[in-house]
């Protein structure tokens, strides 16, 4: 196995994989070690790219989304987000940080670069103005783009990017 899972993110194993995902902008290098979160780990279990263990046992995508939605509320609908922007050629991180869904990077992960865009997910644009206001100002005022990814009923997404004039 490729990987295996420790809590909220799983721990990379196999020394050629660790420099291949982080050559593609997967994970963060502690120690000797290559961490992913679950999108991460989620997306490259999906696309076959690595397998996951949980308690030395392989895990299919099904049974790992099922211990994901544990952890991440309204996992479904950032997934598909950050799948989008990742098939893309995106750099797609957790944005926790800054308190959005994600932080968007430009697709080159040798080089540090700041943070091209921030994105909040939501299932409608029926959304409160104030948590837009402040989101935009906090965007701002960190030197990046706010982007809303709106998922409808279809799963289709649409990005809007608020920017002042």
């Amino acid at each position: 196995m490729n990987a295996y899972i420790d809590g909220k993110r799983c721990i990379v194993t196999s020394n050629n994989l660790k420099s291949k995902l982080i050559q593609k902008g997967f994970g963060t290098k502690k120690e000797d070690l290559l961490i992913l979160d679950l999108f991460e780990s989620y997306f490259l279990l999906e696309t076959k790219k690595i397998k996951i263990t949980k308690d030395e046992k392989e895990i299919t995508a099904d049974e790992f989304r099922g211990y994901v939605k544990k952890y991440i509320k309204e996992f479904t609908d950032k997934y598909l987000v950050y799948k989008d922007f990742r098939e893309k050629g995106y750099i797609v991180k957790d944005g926790a940080i800054f308190g959005f869904d994600f932080r968007v990077y430009e697709g080159n992960s040798k080089t540090h670069q700041h943070t091209k865009y921030v994105v909040d997910v939501k299932r409608t644009h029926k959304d409160e103005m104030t948590k837009v206001i402040k989101s935009e100002r906090l965007a701002n005022s960190i030197k990046t783009k706010y982007v809303i990814a709106i998922i409808d009923q279809e799963d289709k997404i649409t990005k809007i990017k608020l920017e002042r004039i």
